[in-house]
């Protein structure tokens, strides 16, 4: 429970140790400590409701980080993978509707525009890892966009336990999957283009 908050210190320590000059620095750190926000927000007590909110806004601004560097940080030139494929899209876009509508009957007032507008942003993140394909190296895509699909996925668990029923084990997948998606990430942003 407690250790949450020390996932992202650990990712980022490990970022700062095996990067080069020509990783990106500071919005990968910016995406790495607006997670880290939102992990120690929703750790802390909240009898109004306060806390959770800053919790998702400070996961919404890691996602928006996140979605700049993917689209900042890959070969100029090039047309992304969506812009090839804009099919592609269909998929995810009906995954964050359904998600949003199995969600939207336990939530009130604030809440549904606020949770819409992150599941947007969460899922706009994973089609902008999508969309490096080809625009970085291979090993780079694959560990990113795996990480994304694990955040999406871990962040559906989380919802789903929140909003709807009490899964089992959801501590376990919750947590298990946000680490291994925050650290494929990193893993990924660190070979760029290998």
């Amino acid at each position: 429970y407690f250790s949450k908050p020390l996932i992202m210190i650990w990712i980022a320590v490990c970022y700062l140790l095996c990067r080069s000059d020509r990783d990106p620095g500071f919005p990968v750190l910016l995406a790495f400590f607006f997670s880290w926000l939102g992990d120690l927000f929703l750790l802390l007590p909240d009898r109004n409701g306060i806390m959770f909110y800053l919790g998702v806004g400070g996961f919404f601004l890691a996602q928006l980080s996140y979605i700049f560097i993917f689209i900042r940080f890959s070969k100029k030139g090039s047309r992304g993978l969506l812009a090839r494929k804009p099919l592609l899209f269909l998929p995810f876009l009906l995954y964050g509707v359904g998600i949003y509508l199995l969600l939207l009957p336990a939530m009130e007032g604030i809440m549904k525009p606020i949770i819409a507008l992150y599941a947007l942003s969460l899922v706009g993140m994973s089609l902008a890892a999508l969309n490096r394909r080809g625009r970085v190296g291979r090993k780079s895509f694959r560990l990113v966009f795996s990480g994304s699909l694990l955040f999406v996925f871990s962040d559906t668990m989380l919802a789903i336990n929140t909003f709807v029923y009490d899964l089992p084990l959801s501590g376990l997948w919750i947590m298990s999957s946000y680490m291994a998606a925050q650290y494929l990430i990193m893993r990924g942003l660190l070979l760029g283009k290998a």
